[in-house]
């Protein structure tokens, strides 16, 4: 009977130890590592990028801290950017740039910095059709800012 009863106090003790540590030992969502993600600096975005795909060329000669890039686009001829805007999200930086001009009544690029890939990805809502292509830019490095 003693055995049973040195048993259960052991079985006790360590369903007891098993509860502090799932109370007093942070989560993983709670771990200051798991939260805190790298700000990307969005000067990264200045610079020369040409779609993989064809030789459509963005250029973003500038970024102020309100959002809004000085930007100009081009197919291989110039085409009027309406409005060029970047956003930081989460740590992540999102370009948008709606595009104004013959055969681009609003068409839309809304890219993502990739700084592993050093590339933008993302939509471009082509208006005329009414169609949404994956599309990405990489670094244009013989003519950007940044090298």
């Amino acid at each position: 009977m003693g055995n049973k009863k040195i048993l259960i106090a052991i079985t006790l003790v360590i369903v007891l130890v098993i509860i502090l540590l799932i109370i007093y030992l942070p989560t993983s969502s709670d771990s200051p590592v798991f939260n805190e993600k790298k700000l990307q600096d969005k000067n990264a975005l200045v610079g020369d990028w040409v779609r993989t795909d064809a030789s459509y060329l963005i250029k973003i000669k500038s970024i102020k801290d309100d959002g809004i890039l000085e930007a100009n686009y081009f197919n291989p001829r110039p085409i009027n950017v309406e409005s060029a805007t970047y956003e930081e999200s989460y740590g992540d930086l999102k370009i948008i740039l709606v595009l104004r001009d013959v055969n681009y009544p609003g068409s839309k690029y809304s890219l993502n910095y990739l700084p592993d890939r050093d590339m933008l990805a993302g939509e471009y809502f082509q208006a005329v059709e009414g169609l949404t292509f994956y599309v990405e830019f990489a670094r244009d490095k013989a003519n950007s800012q940044r090298k």
